[in-house]
């Protein structure tokens, strides 16, 4: 096997972790209906980032990259729509402060 063999064997694999490196992230932010945590910018910067990245792909012919770029735009920009689209996020009871718990337990007990 040489050198450029090997070269795309590995730019296969780095395209299929690509494919599903944002799923679990997506799959979890669907599933809690909580993405307050998520960096607007961050994502933005990937969806630009990966648009530029398939742009060349596109030139350059480079299928494999490219399916790569296109889901993570797809993927990025499906978190964007569930953060804007879910509003204010409710808290889960691992995120409840101590305060707070504090009070419902004294406004439940008067």
């Amino acid at each position: 096997m040489d050198l450029e063999q090997f070269s795309t064997i590995v730019s296969g694999i780095g395209t299929c972790f690509g494919l599903i490196s944002r799923v679990p992230q997506v799959y979890k932010t669907y599933k809690t209906q909580s993405a307050n945590d998520l960096s607007d910018k961050t994502m933005g910067l990937n969806i630009i980032a990966n648009s530029c990245f398939l742009f060349y792909t596109i030139v350059h012919e480079q299928y494999p990259i490219m399916l790569n770029c296109v889901s993570v735009i797809f993927l990025e920009s499906s978190l964007v729509y569930m953060k804007h689209n879910f509003g204010k996020i409710k808290k889960s009871s691992s995120q409840t402060n101590l305060i707070d718990l504090e009070k419902i337990n004294s406004d439940s007990e008067s």
